[in-house]
């Protein structure tokens, strides 16, 4: 019988108890067996048969056990237990930087150590933990620890015992993966809780807050390159009270509005770039910083919506999913934030106040140009580029290396193009499916051999998802701040629709004046637009998931109708018309700005909102 003659040669010798039985007495008696099962008399036929085929099984399993143990214990017991974990230069390097730097934190304290010693110290840091070879070798050190204990007061018998019972899954024996996955939790909850105590509680901490407030408030009112905005003290302190609210999801720019004299784009660029302190990381200085936010607020167009507290709105929605999700905090670089930010702040630069169907309808220059493929997106994308090209005092790109401004420039041009609304229910669909992979690989990480990247979320298209949500996430804001948008934005449709109608074109959708329901459209908006979306966005983010449903739900119970009616009816001034007359003054004597640095003069339209 060819098994059992097999399994009797490497079988034999002395005595050993390995499973829990007499192996060589378990290879006697299979050896005894008749060759073929059928000759055998007197017994039934069927038992016999099962008894032979178990007793084959369970020798094939046994000598495939001893072997594979055989040569594990080898290899293990070749290996010096004191050296074996960190292996290879490279590793070795980064295993030095990391612990140098944990042990700098632990000495001196995060906050006394040199800005530019904290975020190279958190890199190397970070760069250590996710390295593909640590989670090898973290399942080997976690595997021979184990042993090492074991070695101490054990006989071989025991840890070739320990070694099947332990790590035996029910196809194989010694399952490094299982091992490998218990390691990879442990670290990435060691990860988790370092950069809680070291990161967050640091960088976006309420004491950090309150300076970076101030540092902003402060070069505001003192940076002679700003003095057209005359921030006097009185104007400095309502400053830091309102700044003081950003951390809210729910924080209403437009209070930023009148105490910045029409300048909510600089001050929240300036304020986010603070807090996230891309300043010291990217050696940006203020005066750079300053220069450029305002060359692209003086870029947006006085329209009712389409203006410059439109982008502050998104730049700071951006910045709040970012610092609301964990897998977006966690997997974007500094430069990343860099490109989502500036990206947020310029996604309408230079925005006309009509629609890409009314610019491809009325075959307008940029249609011409941009060959009706989306015609807005594109321009705002080229604007941006071309503004800091053309004049180096605001590019603030400069602070980029070539890899690093090619890769910027990828993921800014990807998510202001991906801002057009023809693409909105392929970026659920293709989002949603990159969610379903991520949960199967994370359930299932051998899922992650057999997929490819384009099923993977990656920072390209977190931040393009990121944007586009952000545009239009009004009607996830409280029911007060979304009311303020309600207001201009239907006063920017009716003004495309006078248009329209003096043209003699088809009025659009929603926006006829004298035929149009302000409910049925935020409704409509609401049900058929947002809510889609955001349930597949409050997946990803959970943190704000019950924030997004509270408000739409708010929004879509609220009487627009009647509310919007007294809005007209009563044309309430804005809360304050003094900054646009302090702009319009600066503008007229700032004889040594140049021109992009001067802000215009907000329409009546664009001013505050009024309640």
């Amino acid at each position: 019988m060819g098994a059992g003659a097999s399994a009797h040669g490497e079988g034999g010798g002395d005595k050993e108890e390995v499973l829990g039985f007499d192996y060589n007495a378990l290879l006697e008696k299979e050896a005894a067996l008749p060759d073929d099962a059928a000759d055998l008399e007197g017994r039934d036929l069927e038992d016999v048969k099962a008894e032979v085929v178990a007793l084959r099984k369970l020798c094939a399993r046994t000598q495939s056990a001893r072997e594979v143990d055989r040569l594990n214990r080898s290899d293990i017991l070749a290996q010096k237990m004191d050296s074996h974990s960190f292996r290879g230069g490279s590793l070795n390097a980064m295993l030095k930087n990391a612990a140098g730097f944990v042990d700098d934190v632990l000495k001196d304290g995060y906050e006394n150590l040199p800005p530019s010693k904290r975020y190279q110290g958190m890199k190397n840091l970070q760069d250590f933990l996710k390295s593909p070879a640590l989670n090898v070798i973290l399942a080997r050190k976690n595997v021979q620890e184990d042993l090492r204990k074991q070695v101490e007061d054990q006989d071989d018998d025991a840890i070739s015992d320990y070694i099947i019972g332990h790590y035996a899954s029910s196809n194989s024996v010694h399952d490094v993966s299982l091992v490998r996955e218990r390691a990879k939790t442990k670290f990435t909850n060691a990860l988790a809780k370092l950069k809680g105590r070291f990161m967050l509680n640091q960088l976006i901490g309420a004491n950090k807050k309150q300076d970076v407030r101030k540092r902003t408030a402060s070069f505001m009112a003192s940076s002679p390159h700003l003095s057209h905005l005359k921030i006097d003290d009185t104007r400095k302190a309502k400053m830091e009270l309102v700044l003081e609210k950003m951390g809210d999801f729910n924080f209403d720019v437009w209070e930023l509005v009148p105490i910045t004299n029409n300048q909510p784009l600089l001050v929240t660029g300036m304020e986010l770039f603070k807090r996230w302190e891309l300043d010291t990381r990217l050696d940006l200085k203020d005066d750079l910083i300053a220069k450029f936010f305002s060359a692209l607020e003086a870029g947006y167009l006085p329209n009712p919506y389409h203006n410059s507290a439109h982008g502050a709105d998104v730049m700071y929605t951006v910045n709040s999913f970012i610092q609301a999700s964990t897998s977006m905090h966690d997997s974007l670089e500094a430069t990343d934030l860099f490109a989502a930010l500036v990206g947020a702040a310029a996604h309408d630069f230079r925005h006309d106040g009509v629609n890409n169907a009314f610019h491809i309808n009325t075959g307008s220059d940029l249609a011409l140009r941009y060959n009706d493929i989306s015609v807005l997106e594109a321009y705002h994308a080229a604007e941006l580029f071309i503004l800091t090209a053309n004049d180096k005092t605001v590019d603030i790109f400069s602070c980029l290396d070539t890899n690093q401004h090619k890769e910027v420039r990828k993921i800014i041009t990807n998510a202001i193009l991906g801002t057009d609304m023809t693409k909105h229910f392929n970026h659920i669909a293709d989002f949603e499916s990159r969610l379903a992979a991520e949960k199967a690989i994370n359930e299932n990480p051998e899922v992650a051999q057999h997929s490819g990247t384009e099923q993977r979320l990656d920072k390209f298209i977190m931040i393009e998802m990121a944007l586009h949500c952000a545009d239009i996430s009004n009607p996830v804001k409280d029911i007060m701040v979304y009311k303020k948008w309600v207001n201009v934005v239907m006063t920017e449709f009716y003004q495309q629709g006078d248009k329209e109608r003096d043209l003699g074109m088809p009025i659009s959708a929603m926006f006829d004046r004298h035929n149009s329901s302000v409910t049925k459209t935020q409704v409509g908006f609401i049900e058929f637009i947002i809510r889609p979306i955001y349930r597949v966005w409050g997946d990803f983010i959970p943190e704000l998931a019950s924030t997004f449903t509270e408000n739409l739900d708010a929004g879509k119970a609220f009487a627009w109708d009647e509310w919007f009616a007294k809005e007209q009816e009563s044309k309430t001034e804005a809360i304050e018309e003094e900054p646009a007359a302090a702009i319009a003054e600066a503008a007229a004597t700032a004889e040594d700005l140049p021109d992009h640095e001067v802000p215009p003069k907000m329409e009546e339209s664009q001013s505050t909102p009024s309640m």
